[in-house]
Order: structure tokens, then C-alpha cells, then sequence
């Protein structure tokens, strides 16, 4: 282990408590500064909790900036523009993510505290200081998640983002009954349900195509020809261009874009079970039983599209769900499966994607040396 990084791992919470203590006094004063002088309530308009989860989601994403840039690092090979706006949108996706989080988290548990304290109210300096705490937490968490980085963390934090906006536009969906419809009915609003379910989908699409960087990083730089590199090239695009679709169905909703929203859905799906069908081909050294799985993803997709189409067994809804929660899964299957792949490869190169680098247990960049692998990451 080299002297740089011989106390990455201390160095990276002494950075991350640093952070902390700043979001600590940056949201302390500015509740202050909002509060007044008049008790406020946990949750509402101009509560404490709103003040909290809209500040957390700056800073949390601040954070997470500063975190991804740490990892880049001045050294960073990269000159190209293309090279560079790739990092800039992998960036602001996390960030973007991270900070839609603490929104809705916290907004969510300022809203369970009130219902638990029935009018209870804060004065202004125990609202300051709960808010002072709510920022502290957030900027140190975010910061510690983006500097540790991986595609494992990377799909959970994909999977946690979009149960958390999904159930939140659900939860404040104004029509009750919007389920005899469809799912993309939750976007048809312009209310918070509407535009928390439409931002949900356009942000985790953008994650989606992060996320075909982080999967395929390894891959690419053990592909030794031109062919075995075309097909790293196609795994990866497929990967984003279901991130792209996923996007296009929040950025069109169906009631005022129908076409343009059923084929970024339609398309998504298409697109899911040509890679599946298409895997042995560009992963040949992916297991066998991924690809069983996948067929088996692609069959349920179909039995329950056929159940609603000519028999009408259960409605849209249902169907969606199906569909949404296995492509997303086997996503996140896909990962660890070609994580496995990188893990049986010893002599796999340190990938050029300076943020994408082996990192040691502080997340901070480092190369590989004898006793590093694949696993390292």
C-alpha cells in the first residue's frame, strides 16, 4: 500500500465529518433565519420539515459533487470533450439522485412525526437545530456515497430512488382510484404526485445510463479485439438506451403526449428483451443461469401482457408493475453477474474512467497493484 493512500479510509471521514459540520451550520441558520420568531409545525407549508428536506436535497447534492470530484482527482488522464460531458451527466445524475432522496425522505418523516406528535409544535431555535441535524447527516452521508462509488451501490441507490418517488406519487396521488387506469396515470397530474413520478423517471433514467458506465467499465478494457470490443460497445448501449426510454416516458406524459409516451415505454421493454436474448453473444462468459433467468423475466413480461390484452384477466396497471419491476430487477441482476465475470478475471486492467477507478476502503482512487482484483472496486 503506497504512502497517498495508506490513510485514504481516515482522511475520507475527516473530509466527510468537515462537510457534515458545514451543512450542520449552513441549514442551522438558515431555519433561523426562516423561522422567525413564531413556533413552527414538523410538517406542512413553512414547517421545519419542509425547510429540512428542501435544503438536505441541496447540500446532499453538493455533497455529492464534491465527493465525485475527489475521485476524479487533478490527475484525471481524460482530455477528450466527449470523455468530459460523460463525467459532467454521470455526476449530475448522482447528484440529482441523492438529493431527490432526501427530499422525499425527509418530507416523509417530518409528515409520520407530525402524525405521531398531533399538534406539536417547535420553537425556533429546537426547529434550527432539528433542521441543523437533518443537514449534517445529509451532507456526510452523501458524501461518504459518492466518494465510495460502485455499480453495487450504484443499483441500490437506483432501486431505493425509484420506490421512494414512485410511492410518493402514489401516496399523494389526488385521484384514489388512479390504479383502475395506469401507472402512467400518477404523471398526469401537475401536482406533487404528477411531477414527482414524472422526475422520478427522468432522473432514474439518467442513472440508468451511469450505470451502463459502471457495468461494463471492466469489460471494455479486457476487450482485446475489435470484435469482443463492438460487443461492450452494444451491451453498453443497450443499457442506456433503456436509461434514455425511461427518461422519455417521465419527459412525455401520456395524457398529453400518448404516442410519444406508449413508445418510449413499448420501446424500453423491446429493447430489455433483445439484450436478453442477445446476452451469451456479447457476454459469452456471463453463467448460464442469468440467461435462463432472463428468458424466464421475458416469459412472465409475456404471459402477463397476454393476460390483459385478449382476456383482461387484471388491468394496465398490473401489467406495468409486472413489467417495470422485472427489467429494473434484472438490471440490477446484470450488474453483480458481470461484476462476477470482472471478479474471475485476474488480469483485468484498471479501467480509463478516472471516476471509475479501484478505490480502497475510503473510497479514495488507486491503482492496482499485485494483491489488487476486479473485486476491489
Amino acid at each position: 500500500m503506497s504512502a497517498q493512500n495508506k490513510h485514504a479510509a481516515v482522511t475520507s471521514e475527516s473530509r466527510a465529518l468537515v462537510i457534515g459540520s458545514a451543512g450542520f451550520l449552513i441549514l442551522g441558520v438558515l431555519a433561523l433565519l426562516l423561522v422567525g420568531r413564531q413556533p413552527v409545525p414538523l410538517s406542512g407549508r413553512g414547517s421545519v420539515g419542509d425547510i429540512a428536506a428542501l435544503g438536505t436535497a441541496v447540500l446532499g447534492a453538493g455533497a455529492v459533487v464534491s465527493g465525485c470530484l475527489q475521485r476524479s482527482g487533478p490527475e484525471s488522464p481524460r482530455a477528450s470533450g466527449d470523455g468530459r460531458t460523460r463525467d459532467v451527466i454521470d455526476i449530475a445524475a448522482l447528484a440529482l439522485a441523492h438529493g431527490c432522496i432526501f427530499l422525499l425522505g425527509w418530507l416523509a418523516l417530518f409528515s409520520l412525526l407530525q402524525q405521531a406528535f398531533v399538534g406539536a409544535v417547535l420553537y425556533p431555535l429546537a426547529g434550527a437545530i432539528i433542521v441543523a441535524i437533518t443537514g449534517a447527516i445529509s451532507a456526510y452521508s452523501a458524501y461518504l456515497s459518492a466518494i465510495s462509488m460502485n455499480a453495487y451501490r450504484l443499483a441500490a441507490l437506483l432501486a431505493v430512488f425509484l420506490v421512494m418517488g414512485v410511492l410518493t406519487s402514489m401516496l399523494t396521488a389526488q385521484n384514489p382510484q388512479w390504479w383502475q387506469e395506469n401507472l402512467s396515470a400518477l404523471g398526469m397530474s401537475s401536482a406533487v404526485s404528477g411531477v414527482a413520478f414524472n422526475v422520478t423517471l427522468i432522473i432514474a433514467g439518467v442513472v440508468v445510463t451511469t450505470l451502463a458506465g459502471y457495468s461494463t467499465r471492466t469489460l471494455e478494457s479486457m476487450a482485446k479485439t475489435a470484435l469482443s470490443r463492438r460487443r461492450v460497445r452494444l451491451l453498453e448501449g443497450g443499457i442506456i438506451l433503456i436509461g434514455i426510454l425511461l427518461a422519455c416516458v417521465g419527459l412525455f406524459p401520456v395524457d398529453e403526449q400518448f404516442w410519444l409516451h406508449t413508445a418510449a415505454a413499448s420501446g424500453m421493454v423491446v429493447v430489455f428483451g433483445t439484450l436478453i436474448v442477445r446476452m451469451r453473444s456479447l457476454v459469452p462468459s456471463i453463467p448460464a443461469t442469468f440467461n435462463v433467468l432472463g428468458l424466464v423475466f421475458l416469459a412472465v413480461i409475456a404471459f402477463a401482457v397476454v393476460m390483459y390484452f385478449p382476456f383482461g384477466y387484471y388491468n394496465l396497471t398490473a401489467v406495468e408493475l409486472i413489467s417495470a419491476s422485472l427489467v429494473f430487477a434484472w438490471l440490477i441482476v446484470l450488474i453483480r453477474n458481470l461484476a462476477a465475470v470482472e471478479a474471475d478475471q485476474p488480469d483485468a486492467k484498471q479501467s480509463t474512467r478516472p471516476q471509475f477507478h479501484w478505490t480502497d476502503a475510503g473510497g479514495h482512487t488507486a491503482a492496482p497493484g499485485p494483491d489488487r482484483t476486479a473485486t476491489d472496486f
